[in-house]
């Protein structure tokens, strides 16, 4: 198998396992932040409706998880490339900070929670691949 082979599936495996880790964090966010009982979760604008109205706590929570898995994946390029590792960094940092934008833009958030957001994926990918030289 060629290195770019093997470097475009290190890439999407450290995408797929930050996302494993947003997908179980969140699941503790709303176990310690339930949905008030008027939200229907599967209802896009009752959630747009209580966006707003969100805790603080936990949409601070969100930008930690999404930053510890953007984190992630940075480690995983750094371990598991063949090469390109910066390179492959940003790639991997732009898909997310793609997919946190387009969240915002879905469900509108908290200005704070968008800046923040929007600001945390690429600088988080990059500094998880310095992680395995320290």
């Amino acid at each position: 198998m060629s290195n770019s082979i093997k470097n475009t599936l290190v890439v999407i495996i450290s995408i797929l396992a930050g996302g494993l880790f947003v997908f179980l964090a969140e699941s503790l966010i709303h176990q310690w932040y339930p949905l008030p009982t008027n939200v229907d979760p599967d209802d896009m604008k009752s959630i747009k409706q209580y966006m707003p109205n969100a805790p603080v706590g936990s949409l601070a929570l969100m930008v930690l998880t999404h930053a510890i898995a953007a984190f992630i994946s940075g480690w995983l390029i750094a371990k598991f490339a063949k090469s390109n590792v910066q390179f492959l960094a940003l790639i991997t940092g732009m898909i997310w900070t793609l997919v946190g934008v387009t969240n915002i833009v879905m469900i509108p958030h908290p200005i704070w929670f968008s800046i923040a957001d929007t600001c945390i994926y690429l600088p988080m990918t990059i500094l998880g691949t310095k992680a395995l030289k320290f």
